[in-house]
């Protein structure tokens, strides 16, 4: 695939990421709303913690590439694409981490600093391990 094509693909991209964002914030709600924690099955906690992961990562993703385009227009939209929606992820994952330590009721000090470790570890691999 040609660069120009493949920047006209992540913009034809953008408005599924945000309307996903939004579809996954109403499971949120509907599930904050409906199903008592103490009697919920497993499985809407899995969908919970599925359904933050994505609001959060499509959300955050689409708010940074809007801001940093508009703001700094230094670099190709590719690469702003890229390193927003990987900032995105790593952050995504931090939030879904600790819910899910949160809901099962797992949540210390000593928890939190082996998430903040993991994904903080995972990050740095990515962003710099590579060569």
């Amino acid at each position: 695939m040609t660069e120009l094509g493949y920047n006209i693909f992540m913009h034809q991209l953008l408005p599924f990421t945000f309307l996903a964002a939004f579809a996954s914030l109403f499971g949120i709600a509907w599930i904050v709303t409906v199903f008592d924690p103490q009697k919920a099955p497993w499985y809407i906690f899995a969908g919970f913690d599925a359904l933050l992961f994505t609001f959060v990562f499509c959300g955050l993703g689409c708010l940074l590439y809007f801001v940093r385009t508009k703001f700094y227009k230094r670099y190709d939209p590719s690469w702003y694409f890229k390193t927003s929606f990987k900032m995105a992820f790593f952050v995504a994952l931090f939030v879904a981490s600790v819910a899910q330590l949160t809901a099962s009721q797992v949540l210390n000090l000593f928890n939190l600093f082996g998430v903040i470790l993991a994904v903080g570890l995972f990050a740095f691999w990515s962003y710099l391990g590579k060569k």
